[in-house]
């Protein structure tokens, strides 16, 4: 069910960068036991999520052709994608620490609010890019429309 949120996360919004979700709830390799949890990354460590968003933003910026008067619509876009991501770290990260103590509702429950949080966060990246989109040229618009576009068509298609 992990891995079927994060392809179904990833597709609804590759901007948000769930990746990870699956892997921070999976249980560790050679372990043997499948309720057995992955340990919280060390504090030092990059957190998924931040560098998935970091990934995006670098590949959107290039695909969408950026121009310096577009540059302050594009921060602010780009720092609600590092906002989004931050939190959604938080959140994996906590759900990752009480996993081993969960019941099955209790892990529906965390489940829900990682779906509600992804909501709300996405809901804040729209009208960033709004204004971004609407700031842009038709020829520029195309090319978001058809990034977004092939985007959504590779993650619906499911792992290759």
């Amino acid at each position: 069910m992990n891995s079927t949120f994060r392809r179904t996360a990833l597709a609804s919004v590759f901007l948000a960068g769930l990746g990870g979700f699956a892997a921070m709830a999976a249980p560790p390799a050679g372990s043997g036991d499948p309720t057995a949890v992955r340990p919280a990354p060390p504090a030092t460590a990059a957190k998924p999520m931040e560098v998935t968003a970091e990934q995006r933003i670098a590949d959107l910026r290039a695909k969408l052709l950026i121009t310096p008067a577009q540059q302050p619509l594009w921060d602010q876009f780009a720092q609600g994608m590092r906002n989004n991501a931050k939190s959604m770290d938080q959140m994996f990260e906590a759900r990752a620490k009480a996993m081993g103590t969960m019941t099955a509702v209790d892990n529906m429950r965390s489940y829900a609010k990682v779906s509600e949080q992804h909501a709300r966060d996405m809901q804040s990246l729209v009208p960033l890019f709004d204004a971004l989109y609407g700031a842009m040229p038709d020829a520029q618009k195309r090319t978001a429309d058809q990034v977004f576009h092939d985007n959504a068509d590779r993650r619906a298609s499911g792992p290759r």
